[in-house]
């Protein structure tokens, strides 16, 4: 039977769209935008039948900062439409619509959008979909954040000497799909020969994902050593699997030495062997973001 839905868009989608743009996986502003906190809690007292105020709600999210704090547009704020024979939403946050599913309404299917409808004539779904980077929010964050991006590059190597490897290993493990929608644990700190793995892992086709951390900056000397070590993994690995991928995964702004990345594992990159993500991490979310490195360039 066909579907006659229109639905935003899924997870596998977003993340496409992410790639494509060359943006972080997920939204970086997400606990910052006062329109996220607003879709919460539009959703909690309109469809889940309670009346707590807006400031009342920060703090049960363990919130304490004032929403004027916040990263907020001149764009209407989300409401609903309760009752009668259409139920909807306009104005509301697409990550939370697609990632956070308690807050949805039973009614809606989850997925990226600003705008839906439902008919309960015709059990019918009408969305919009869209991305964050669409949304007001992001596009005056990007726009400030223009203005200080030499002083937060400056600051980038700093700032990654403060996160140990076993905290981007910790994340990692509960947000694997970040990485590749489909992506399941199987392991951490996985023993191959005389070395240990961070993270083994299978995708979507049930292939064997190696993850190899790097939460550091890293020089040319550094690059050259994961190649090696990379390699050995592989070659040791490759024998006793159906079928082996390898993810890199290193800081964003570590361009010096990705030459050297692509150059030492140029065989593998080019055949979809290996794939290198970025990271960039919130410090106030403690939360990392993720984005595959694009090589076409090269």
């Amino acid at each position: 039977m066909k579907d006659n839905n229109e639905i935003g868009y899924t997870k596998e989608k977003y993340y496409q769209i992410s790639a494509k743009q060359g943006l972080p996986t997920r939204c970086p502003i997400l606990r910052n935008c006062l329109r996220a906190f607003e879709t919460r809690h539009k959703m909690v007292t309109e469809f889940n039948g309670g009346g707590i105020p807006f400031e009342e709600f920060l703090r049960s999210l363990g919130e304490t900062r004032s929403p004027d704090t916040m990263i907020k547009s001149a764009e209407q704020r989300p409401s609903c439409l309760v009752g009668g024979a259409v139920t909807a939403m306009s104005n509301v946050c697409p990550e939370v619509m697609l990632f956070e599913s308690e807050y949805l309404p039973r009614e809606f299917r989850q997925s990226a959008f600003a705008n839906a409808s439902y008919y309960d004539d015709s059990l019918r779904i009408q969305a919009e979909p869209k991305h964050y980077r669409e949304c007001a929010e992001f596009a005056e964050f990007s726009f400030c954040q223009k203005g200080r991006r030499k002083v937060r590059d400056a600051n980038l190597s700093r700032l990654t000497q403060q996160i140990p490897e076993r905290a981007l290993e910790d994340y990692l493990e509960n947000h694997l799909e970040e990485l590749e929608p489909g992506l399941k644990l199987l392991k951490r700190q996985k023993r191959i020969g005389k070395w240990k793995a961070d993270i083994f892992a299978s995708d979507s086709a049930g292939v064997d994902v190696l993850i190899e951390l790097k939460s550091k900056a890293m020089n040319r000397d550094d690059a050259d050593k994961l190649c090696g070590q990379v390699s050995r993994y592989y070659n040791h690995l490759k024998s006793d699997t159906r079928d082996l991928r390898v993810f890199i995964v290193i800081p964003r702004n570590n361009n010096g030495i990705t030459d050297n990345l692509y150059h030492g594992l140029k065989p593998w990159i080019e055949n979809n062997k290996v794939t290198v993500f970025q990271f960039d991490y919130s410090l106030y979310g403690r939360e990392f973001t993720f984005s595959r490195l694009d090589f076409a360039k090269h």
